[in-house]
Order: structure tokens, then C-alpha cells, then sequence
């Protein structure tokens, strides 16, 4: 399955300019399989999207980027609005194992060794130890910073997830993940990625 896991609508990311029916559209068109709703800090344009698809007969699964001193967090599984603006790393990491969630640095090597320069190899080394799974496909980085994000994944062994991070109708589709698994559930989506049954990827890569 090709799921595009980063997409902003109009709904809660006031940067976005999608409406939920054309990121479904949109998606549909370009040969999704389905699309995760990521909003900043805010789970209710997932819900609103989620509901359309249903209407529509096509899957939107739910998801939040949750920003944190570490940068922004692709969280699957926590249903809720983030407690507020930049939250601490620690709190983000406690609900989402107290609630089964999973962790994936979003765009984390825009510019490639921008974590390292930040914070130290140290704390880097930490960082990966607590996430679930790296972005290492991101439609809004150059190539160089998404080799920088998989060579971060090979090192600390986590699986990459890709999406399009799209905040325009026409980015949707431009990076994706390929699941190895039937995907029907927002509970297959945290699942698979904890397991490691997925990979990012660029549309030109078939699934």
C-alpha cells in the first residue's frame, strides 16, 4: 500500500491551503492508496478528514505533528491536541507509550546534520533511541537532507516512513510509504511502522 503520511488541511494547519476533499481527491488521482492527516498540534482536522473519507470510500488514517525542543514529531496512535506550544520531548514520549503511539522525526535533516549541530551527537543518540521510526522521505526536502534522514535510520536502525508534508493540493503524493501490509485501521498504521513493515519512498519508486 502507498500511504502519503504527512498532509496539512485548511482545517487546523492555517499554513495549508487544502481543503480535506481535494487532499482526498488529489490523492485518488495520483494513485494513493490512502493519506494520513498530520495537522500542527491539533487532531481535528485528521477527524474532519477521516470522516470524509469515509463518505467518499477513500481511507484517511490520523495522525498530529507535535513540535517539540527536538523539532517536529509525526505521531500515529495519540488522538488528542498537543498540551501546547513546543512540547517537552519527555511528555510527548510518555503519552505515547502509555498510549501505544509511535514517534517519527519529521524532515529531521532538512539541512543535512541540522540535529547533530543542534544538539550533539549525545543527545542525537538518545533521541533515536526513543522514536519509533525516521522520515526519511520528505516532499519538502532536497535530496540531500532526506540521505541525511535515511543514513540517520541505517545508523540507529529504525525503519523510514515517507509523506509529502504537503501543504498544496498538487504536493500530495510526492513522497509516500510503502506498506507491506493491508492497512485498514489507524491501530494496522502503528502497528506496522512499530514492526518495521514499511519504507519511504519518491513516486518513481514502485510499491
Amino acid at each position: 500500500m502507498k500511504i502519503d503520511l504527512h498532509v496539512h488541511t485548511t482545517v487546523s494547519s492555517p499554513c495549508s491551503l487544502i481543503h480535506p476533499r481535494r487532499a482526498i481527491e488529489w490523492a485518488r488521482a495520483v494513485g494513493l492508496d490512502a493519506i494520513c492527516v498530520t495537522e500542527h498540534d491539533e487532531i481535528a482536522g485528521a477527524e474532519v478528514t477521516s470522516e470524509l473519507g469515509r463518505q467518499l470510500g477513500f481511507p484517511v488514517f490520523r495522525g498530529i505533528e507535535i513540535y517539540t525542543e527536538f523539532g517536529d514529531m509525526l505521531v500515529f496512535g495519540l488522538y488528542e491536541d498537543a498540551p501546547g506550544w513546543k512540547t517537552p520531548f519527555a511528555d510527548l514520549l510518555e503519552a505515547c507509550r502509555a498510549q501505544g503511539a509511535v514517534i517519527a522525526p519529521a524532515h529531521s535533516c532538512r539541512v543535512t546534520g541540522e540535529l547533530e549541530r543542534i544538539h550533539g551527537p549525545d543527545k542525537v543518540t538518545w533521541l533515536m533511541s526513543n522514536v519509533d521510526a525516521i522520515e526519511t522521505h520528505n516532499g519538502g526536502c532536497t535530496a540531500g537532507g532526506n540521505e541525511g534522514a535515511a543514513h540517520l535510520a541505517r545508523i540507529h536502525r529504525l525503519p523510514g516512513i515517507g509523506g509529502s508534508d504537503a501543504h498544496h493540493e498538487f504536493q500530495v503524493g510526492r513522497c509516500y510509504t510503502v506498506f507491506e501490509d493491508d492497512i485498514r485501521t489507524d491501530a494496522d498504521l502503528v502497528a506496522a511502522i512499530r514492526a518495521g513493515r514499511c519504507r519511504g519512498a519518491y513516486p518513481d519508486i514502485q510499491g
